[in-house]
């Protein structure tokens, strides 16, 4: 039987998983070189398996309201990785978001 820390760490795995797809993706569509598509289709097929070991000990509303992490994610990693700016709306989204996600769970 899996622990709920192998749960945990499994969601944070897919949560990584879903950012780190989406950027790539975006890097292909910009350098338009295969190997960032390969790689951001490998990264989407691994999704489901830590999902699926997240739900596991995890309850459904916790991992799917987690899932809205990967939006601020994917902005952190445009910022870090891609250069790109951020707005003040884009600052207030993250806020709210991860705000949202601290109240849902308590």
């Amino acid at each position: 039987m899996m622990s709920t820390n192998i749960s945990i760490i499994s969601l944070c795995v897919a949560l990584l998983s879903t950012a780190l797809g989406q950027l790539l993706f975006k890097i292909y569509f910009k350098k338009k070189k295969n190997k960032y598509f390969v790689g951001a289709m490998t990264s989407f097929l691994c999704i489901p398996l830590f999902s699926y070991l997240a739900l596991i000990n995890l309850t459904i509303s916790a991992v799917y309201m987690s899932t809205a992490l990967t939006h601020v994610l994917v902005l952190i990693g445009s910022y870090t990785f891609l250069e790109e700016k951020l707005s003040t709306y884009q600052y207030m989204s993250m806020t709210l978001i991860i705000s949202g996600i601290t109240v849902f769970n308590l």
